[in-house]
């Protein structure tokens, strides 16, 4: 069998045409082209960013003066996600925990 089934592979994007929105060499970071074209016609704008990563880290920190502790080791993958604002490979760190942050 030489030929796949389907014109456009799902499994293995490298054999087939590449996807319209990616970007960073495969791995989609932050809202696609789409959605930024979908918020745009709905008149949402884009949230800053930076702002919202200092904010949250500043509310961690917050919490640690307030609680008298001295830092916060985060294991679960959507803290992280929180703390960080990382991707959370949520699926794969279900079965491989490897990932912790220490603020």
């Amino acid at each position: 069998m030489n030929s796949p089934l389907r014109p456009a592979r799902k499994i293995n994007p490298s054999l087939g045409q590449p996807l319209p929105n990616t970007r960073h060499e495969g791995v989609e970071i932050g809202p696609s082209d789409l959605a930024l074209a979908e918020w745009a016609a709905a008149g949402l704008a884009l949230p800053n960013l930076p702002a919202m990563r200092q904010y949250r880290l500043q509310r961690l920190v917050d919490q640690l003066a307030a609680n008298d502790c001295a830092g916060l080791l985060l294991f679960d993958p959507l803290n992280i996600r929180y703390a960080t604002d990382s991707t959370n490979m949520q699926l794969w760190n279900t079965h491989n925990p490897f990932r912790a942050v220490l603020v």
